[in-house]
């Protein structure tokens, strides 16, 4: 363990009840564990909005709800659907080359290996993390630069990284928080998202209204200042 167990456990348990009271539970894409309806939300929802995605979210699976069925469309249908999404163009040809791989190599079939899922077109780790969490109930942290902010912002740590989510200490570390029970770190997962996204923003957070505020190291901190840069979280691992 990295962290101060009751403070881990502390964190894990308000995430929890403030994502179930406060949190996105509705959005479509957070209720399905179909494998391709899973991929098709996180590969739209990577440098886009909420707000945007559900705007085509359910349409598009209307009219594709599997890979074989996106593959009977023109290249030019999904690119008119999928345009309030921005980057029409790549994204098309993204999703319909994942769609086409998908259907040659797995039968239409999501894999449950990070191996394998980190060579269809467009999946990195994070889209991995979330397929097999969601999909496959293994527990990952959905590890972005949201979670990034706050848990280097709860914890009194910082990476010297510039791509600190790709920092394989501060992934351990993340790991370190998700509870093991797949529904709960699914909760929690989306918890910390959505808390990052309404709360604990990059930009003017608003403490006084989050629900870890007197065991977060940032807001304890004169004045909610940016925390040091640290050459190694070494120093902070338990």
């Amino acid at each position: 363990m990295f962290f101060d167990r009751a403070k881990v456990e502390e964190f894990r348990r308000r995430v929890v009840e403030w994502y179930e009271a406060y949190g996105n539970r509705d959005l479509p894409w957070r209720k399905t564990r179909d494998g391709w309806a899973v991929l098709v939300a996180v590969s739209m929802l990577r440098q886009t909005t909420v707000k945007q995605v559900a705007k085509v979210y359910g349409e598009f699976l209307r009219r594709y709800p599997s890979p074989h069925s996106l593959l009977k469309a023109s290249e030019d249908e999904v690119r008119e659907l999928i345009r309030p999404l921005g980057m029409e163009h790549r994204r098309a040809r993204q999703i319909v080359e994942l769609a086409r791989v998908l259907v040659q190599r797995f039968g239409g079939r999501v894999p449950c290996s990070r191996e394998v899922l980190k060579e269809l077109p467009g999946v990195g780790d994070y889209i991995a993390s979330e397929v097999l969490l969601r999909v496959c109930g293994q527990v990952e942290p959905l590890l972005d630069r949201n979670m990034v902010r706050v848990v280097e912002r709860v914890f009194g740590v910082r990476s010297a990284r510039s791509n600190p989510y790709r920092d394989p200490v501060v992934q351990s570390l993340a790991r370190s928080l998700v509870p093991e029970d797949p529904e709960l770190a699914e909760k929690f997962s989306f918890g910390v998202f959505d808390l990052a996204r309404k709360v604990c923003t990059a930009r003017k957070p608003k403490c006084s209204t989050c629900p870890v505020r007197d065991i977060c190291s940032y807001s304890a901190r004169s004045g909610g200042s940016p925390l040091p840069r640290a050459p190694s979280l070494e120093p902070y691992m338990r």
